[in-house]
C-alpha cells in the first residue's frame, strides 16, 4: 500500500541501513519504505547519494522514537565508552596480555598478538559467564 501522506524521516548513509530501518519500523507495525541510492555501489561521494527512510506522516512520531533507539545504539558501537570495565587475558601461547571489553566475558577471542584463541573471563558451573572479573 502506498502512503498517503509521506514523510522523510531518516536519511540512511547507504542502502543497507535504509533496508534495516524500513525492517526495524515495518516489524513496530509502521508502514516505511526506502528511495534506494541506485549509485551506491559506484559512488565515492556519499554525501551526493544516500537512501532516505518515509513513513506515514502520521506514524512520525512514533518512527522518530524507535530512529532515536536506533542512532543510539549506532553511537554506542561506534565509540564504546573508554571507561567501561575491560577484562585482562594472558595469552597461554605467546604470554602477552590483551584486554577485551566486559560485554565479551565468557566468550572465546583472538590474542592481539599472536592471533591464538584464548579464553575472555571465566564461565561458572552453569555455563554462563562470571563477571566477578574486572
Amino acid at each position: 500500500m502506498a502512503l498517503q501522506e509521506p514523510f522523510k524521516i531518516y536519511t540512511a548513509d547507504n542502502n543497507v541501513e535504509a533496508i534495516l530501518l524500513v525492517e526495524m519500523l515495518t516489524s513496530a507495525g509502521i508502514e516505511a519504505f526506502a528511495d534506494q541510492d541506485q549509485f551506491w555501489a559506484l559512488s565515492t561521494v556519499s554525501q551526493l547519494h544516500r537512501s532516505n527512510v518515509w513513513v506515514e506522516k502520521s506514524s512520525a512520531m512514533k518512527a522518530a522514537d524507535l530512529i532515536r533507539e536506533f542512532e543510539s545504539r549506532k553511537q554506542e558501537r561506534a565509540h564504546p565508552d573508554a571507561s567501561a570495565a575491560h577484562i585482562t587475558v594472558r595469552c597461554e601461547e605467546c604470554g602477552k596480555t590483551s584486554s577485551f571489553p566486559e560485554s565479551l566475558n565468557g566468550t572465546t577471542q583472538e590474542c592481539a598478538h599472536c592471533g591464538a584463541y584464548v579464553d575472555v573471563g571465566t564461565l561458572d558451573g552453569d555455563g554462563q559467564a562470571d563477571t566477578a572479573e574486572g
